[in-house]
């Protein structure tokens, strides 16, 4: 059996505060360099609106996570789980650290399109869905599966708490990028990446629209309790079955799938 991130494994034990930042007490606490104290009480907003939603969605207790909101000029120093930081302006779930974070930008890369209200949010609860999932172990699947799930799961928070989630979703490219969510291949460049995010977002909320948030319960429990490497016909087996009656139909009918 291979569990998805199980390279990351030695960082365990490190410590956890390695910037020396204030931390803001919350569900979610937020360390941040200090010139950033009103951005990260925005961020810790949206880590409890998607904290607590995910918890009450998936029937589990929440994982023990921290988040760093982290000043450009400290990015390289930021928890990671490689040698190399990651690219500027790029959010991502780390278990470098104990207990493990997301560390957030200062600002988010201009690659992140369409840029509206909800597109920070919908970025903080993405991560925040990678940590629940990432909490309890999966082995690998394909990357349409594995980023499928925590941008569904980031629609339905922004659909429980009142985000104008319609008004994001109408000012993404609909022009057709080349790919599906199936035949997208790395390596990409930034602009293809963003089109296979979208497409995954567009899907994950057609599929809220469709069947209701009940199967990213079924799908997050489904991936917790797979024993072995998901491969591409697996990974559309499972989220069939998960969506429910008409699942895999309904797939083969969506054009992003």
């Amino acid at each position: 059996m291979e569990r998805a991130g199980s390279a990351v494994e030695a960082g365990e034990g490190r410590e956890a505060i390695p910037l020396g930042y204030p931390r803001l007490d919350a569900d979610v606490p937020v360390l941040h360099a200090p010139r950033l104290a009103g951005k990260a009480g925005e961020l810790s907003g949206y880590l409890a609106q998607g904290y607590r939603s995910l918890g009450q969605i998936l029937s589990v207790e929440p994982p023990r996570i921290i988040a760093y909101l982290v000043a450009d000029e400290d990015w390289e120093r930021a928890p990671r789980d490689n040698e190399r930081p990651y690219p500027p302006g790029l959010p991502y779930f780390t278990r470098s650290v104990e207990p493990p974070a997301l560390v957030l930008p200062e600002e988010l890369s201009t690659v992140f399109r369409p840029r509206t209200a909800a597109t920070l949010p919908l970025t903080v609860w993405h991560e925040l869905a990678h940590a629940f999932l990432l909490g309890q172990g999966v082995v690998r699947t394909p990357a349409w599966l594995g980023e499928f799930v925590p941008q569904a799961a980031s629609a339905a928070v922004a659909r429980r708490v009142g985000l104008p989630l319609e008004e994001h979703l109408s000012r993404i490219d609909r022009e057709e990028p080349g790919f599906t969510v199936r035949n997208f291949r790395g390596p990409a460049g930034a602009e293809d990446q963003m089109s296979f995010q979208n497409l995954l977002l567009l899907l994950g909320a057609a599929a809220l629209e469709e069947f209701g948030e009940g199967f990213l319960q079924s799908i997050f429990h489904t991936l917790w309790e797979e024993d072995r490497i998901v491969d591409g016909e697996r990974a559309e087996e499972l989220l069939g079955d998960s969506l429910g009656q008409g699942g895999r139909e309904w797939l083969e009918s969506r054009p992003e799938f």
